[in-house]
């Protein structure tokens, strides 16, 4: 088998994803500016620190098609920057934070960034969570500012060394879910995917490489995001004997085929990456046992330390977030993002009229950070793209999310972690 070709359609399946998100969001919308040292918030934090600010910028796409998952990055960016401001700033300077909203749109997503490069003379990018970052990775690297965290399943992160990955990347997702099936004793994992278009069908292969670098049987069932019933699919995977499901769809998808397969008395575990979860499995008892990995640990694992940072950092300066139905894994990736950038301002002594240049210097510095439980030992290494072969686990238990490996990262062997790093080399 080449997998080779597995991460080479991943990619295509990332690129495809970040397109569709952007087609569907309005072509009329507007990058919005929410700078957290904005005059009276500004007057607020920076008075606790001293000197000049590190001038720092944001992106997401926080408003479009996506609101309802994407929603809360903006607010926990401000979070964490209005958290260190109060904690007197970082090497004794406060941040000065811009956050730009593109709306999942490509030509407002560049046009942010320029300006956040070219006016703002931001010193890095801390957090990419837009869906149209492939427009302007290649402007962000000729410009030498670094990208540091955000959705680490994007293209960038996987491709591009100004990225700085603040978690595992999706191959590696990947991976781990299907070894995550294979620890909870599951023998063939079967792949649903839409029928809409042929690219849907490229997760096929990345979904069999992982099947088999965890010693897994594979079979695959294309099937219509639009279907009245999904009987037939739900039957022939079971005649197959899967017993571990992977699903390519969104989220209400997914809901609608597991409740389907279950009517038919096929209940197989639903395997997944924990960024393609939605709210409503919790309240869902066929999701029940379902693993899940992620690029990260559970959002609400307050038994981690980092995680509980954060949540008592949203509780001061953002209560409403953790009540709402945005909450999700990936409210927590702009958090960590500040966090690698805390730490390897601490460790390169960086101050506000560092370049981005340095900035980087100052993240080689921090190579085999978990940054307090935050992240995976992460390989940060001059021109590679971050790379870390470990990723979290967890499972639905009761209407919530319950971390497998005691709430700490697991790891590929090392023949999967040679495999894939050699793929991701070729992809």
């Amino acid at each position: 088998m080449k997998f080779r070709k597995t991460v080479a359609a991943a990619l295509l399946v990332l690129a495809l994803a970040a397109a569709l998100a952007a087609c569907g969001s309005s072509s009329s919308s507007s990058s919005s500016a929410s700078s957290v040292g904005s005059a009276s918030n500004a007057a607020a934090t920076v008075a606790k620190t001293s000197g000049p600010a590190f001038n720092l910028g944001a992106i997401c796409s926080c408003f479009g098609v996506q609101a309802a998952v994407l929603a809360n990055l903006k607010v926990v960016s401000q979070s964490w920057a209005d958290s260190v401001n109060a904690a007197g700033g970082v090497n004794g300077h406060p941040v000065n934070l811009t956050v730009l909203d593109d709306g999942g749109n490509p030509a407002t997503a560049l046009q942010d960034v320029k300006q956040l490069v070219e006016s703002d003379h931001v010193q890095a990018i801390v957090s990419d969570g837009s869906l149209a970052d492939n427009s302007w990775a290649s402007y962000i690297a000729g410009k030498g500012v670094p990208v540091i965290g955000g959705l680490n399943p994007s293209v960038p992160f996987i491709t591009n060394p100004d990225f700085f990955a603040t978690g595992t990347t999706l191959p590696v997702e990947t991976v781990g879910a299907a070894a995550l099936a294979k620890a909870a004793g599951k023998k063939t994992l079967g792949a649903m995917y839409c029928s809409e278009t042929p690219l849907c069908a490229q997760v096929v292969p990345l979904a069999k490489g992982a099947a088999a670098l965890s010693g897994l049987g594979f079979t695959a069932e294309a099937v219509s995001q639009t279907a009245p019933s999904y009987t037939a699919p739900c039957l022939a995977l079971k005649s197959k004997g899967v017993d571990a499901l992977f699903i390519a769809a969104n989220a209400s998808v997914v809901q609608r085929i597991v409740d389907a397969c279950a009517q038919q008395g096929y209940k197989p575990t639903v395997v997944n990456e924990t960024a393609t979860a939605g709210s409503n499995w919790l309240q869902d008892s066929n999701f029940d046992g379902a693993v899940l990995s992620s690029s990260n640990p559970g959002y609400t694992d307050s038994a981690n330390p980092g995680v509980a940072a954060f949540l008592a950092a949203l509780k001061k300066y953002a209560p409403s977030v953790q009540g709402s139905t945005t909450f999700s894994y990936d409210t927590i990736y702009p958090w960590i993002a500040g966090k690698l950038f805390e730490a390897a301002a601490k460790a390169g002594n960086l101050t506000p009229s560092s370049t981005p240049a340095q900035v980087k210097q100052a993240l080689y510095k921090v190579n085999g950070t978990t940054l307090d439980g935050l992240a995976p030992p992460l390989t940060i290494t001059a021109g590679k793209p971050v790379f870390t072969a470990c990723y979290f686990g967890s499972t639905l238990k009761s209407g919530g999310y319950a971390p497998l490996n005691g709430g700490k990262p697991s790891c590929l062997t090392s023949a999967q972690a040679t495999a894939l790093a050699a793929a991701l080399k070729g992809a």
